[in-house]
């Protein structure tokens, strides 16, 4: 599984408006200093750009054309492909490139042509979103590609384009006029688009609407002008810059940023997925090693107790007195055996399932260990163990106490089978902080790190017989870890072989739970 990297921190609204505004401040000045220097390089880098940012828009759009919410910026992506086109032929035909023939006017007729065709474009754009309608994407390349070789063929073929421009003169009627038509299209644009929320996003319909703005605004500056060289140019040129680099941003930030983001959250996803995946994986292996492991441990006993009533049933008649009794214990050891790890294996698949729930009260602990070390004592006076509790009275926890008493009888009960003849077990307590410590301290046989490693899992059988030949389940720790768990506390175990172990039942003291 890969990790995925977390998405970058982004500045505040404020902040970004403020690097926004700095970074076109810088651009505007640089681009002017340009023009100090040559207005016709000025003039070159202005329309480079313009024709970088509709190329790419053209670019974004189309490759996401598959998606549903992309859809509309289709055919203002081919526009803009079309108007970058006549923008490349604009800037080699102006005034001081030498490339086509000088006295034509054809830079000023492309120019016009260009926006012409951008705002027909925007407006049927505008019109389209707001009527919730999608163009198909194969008839607009045509309708869009045969208007502009139309306005191509016009200027450089047929020669019928009405002149724009007089240069020292000014521009013509026919350029003031078409200026102005584009404006009002390109505003009425804006008003369709900002006034079509259920189309659009309010970033993109404020992005789009600006662009359009400053688009018409630079066409009525364009209509001022009296040299290609004059500083009306330069404004114009550089509102148009403006423009296009609104409507990238109105598709990149909205479009492409988005879904960026939407892969990120789905890898994100993924491999929380992954995650999730891998530890039900392990944990359904480790439950099925379990249940093997609880199948294999009932059947041991159900084993031997159908054969002993087998024994029984067929030999009543024949058995002594005594033989009958013993088998009779054995019976009864067996059916104490089998139920409580029933009992074991009931508690453990509530406490899996969560229909058992702690009901914690104020528990005091000296009570409560003094009952069960008197209900042990029978069991250790037998193996002439020295079992105690010195459990302080001030240690009271809060706990639900049937639980609490389970995994301490655990505790004790197990320190005791696992303690030799003529050994030792003491119940202590202290107080760490938010938390009561109650230890079982033994000096039995002891355990490896490793077996304490495996005191816990559910997928590993670690059931031993005690010192004389007492029985456990194996499940009893197991259902101590979760009844802990399930009371805000936990079970620490310190061992050596040989040296004996210390249980510790660590709970929540009264007025901290979950502290």
């Amino acid at each position: 599984m890969h990790a995925v990297a977390p998405p970058a921190p982004r500045l505040p609204p404020a902040a970004r408006i403020t690097v926004y505004a700095v970074a076109v401040a810088a651009a505007c000045a640089a681009l002017w200093l340009t023009s100090t220097y040559s207005y016709l390089f000025f003039h070159s880098i202005a329309e480079m750009v313009i024709v970088a940012v509709a190329a790419a828009v053209f670019m974004v759009s189309w490759s996401a054309r598959g998606y549903p919410e992309s859809q509309p910026f289709v055919l203002l992506g081919i526009g803009y492909l079309f108007v970058a086109i006549l923008e490349i032929l604009h800037a080699v035909s102006y005034q001081g490139m030498n490339i086509l023939p000088v006295g034509m006017d054809y830079a000023t007729k492309l120019w016009i042509s260009a926006r012409g065709l951008q705002a027909l474009v925007t407006l049927a754009f505008a019109h389209l979103v707001r009527v919730r309608r999608n163009a198909p994407s194969l008839v607009a390349f045509l309708v869009i590609g045969a208007l502009s070789a139309a306005a191509i063929l016009t200027i450089f073929v047929w020669d019928i384009f009405p002149l724009c421009l007089v240069e020292g003169t000014g521009v013509t009627p026919f350029k003031k006029a078409s200026e102005y038509a584009i404006s009002a299209f390109l505003l009425t644009a804006a008003v369709l688009v900002f006034r079509s929320p259920e189309t659009l996003s309010r970033q993109e319909r404020t992005l789009l609407s600006a662009a359009f703005v400053l688009n018409a605004a630079g066409e009525i500056v364009f209509t001022l002008y009296a040299s290609a060289y004059g500083t009306q140019n330069l404004l114009g040129h550089l509102l148009t810059l403006g423009s296009f680099g609104l409507a990238y941003q109105a598709l990149i930030a909205t479009k492409v940023r988005s879904r960026i983001a939407l892969v990120h959250e789905l890898q994100r996803s993924t491999a929380r997925l992954e995650q999730s995946e891998g530890d039900l994986r392990a944990a359904n292996l480790s439950k099925d090693k379990f249940f093997s492991i609880l199948a294999h441990d009932l059947r041991n006993p159900l084993g031997g107790f159908l054969s002993l009533t087998e024994v029984l049933a067929g030999n009543f008649n024949r058995l002594e007195k005594k033989r009958i009794h013993e088998l009779c214990v054995l019976l009864h050891d067996g059916a104490r055996e089998t139920s409580e790890l029933l009992e074991s294996i009931l508690q453990w698949a509530g406490a899996q399932t969560g229909r058992l729930v702690a009901h914690p009260s104020s528990l005091p602990l000296a009570e409560l260990c003094e009952g069960i070390v008197a209900q042990q004592q029978p069991a250790a006076r037998g193996k002439e163990i020295d079992l105690e509790s010195r459990v302080a009275a001030s240690s009271i926890a809060r706990a639900d106490a049937d639980m609490a008493a389970t995994v301490l009888r655990n505790l004790i009960s197990n320190a005791v089978k696992f303690t030799p003849r003529g050994g030792k077990v003491v119940v202590t307590s202290a107080r760490h902080g938010a938390y009561e410590h109650v230890s079982v301290t033994d000096t039995g046989r002891g355990m490896s790190a490793e077996e304490v490693a495996r005191l816990f899992r559910i997928d590993v059988r670690f059931a031993q017989e005690g010192t004389e030949g007492e029985r456990g389940n194996g499940i009893g720790l197991i259902l101590c870890h979760e009844l802990a768990s399930l009371n805000q506390g936990k079970i620490k175990v310190a061992s050596e072989p040989g040296k004996g172990s210390t249980f510790t039942l660590v709970l929540p003291r009264v007025g901290n739970a979950g502290g």
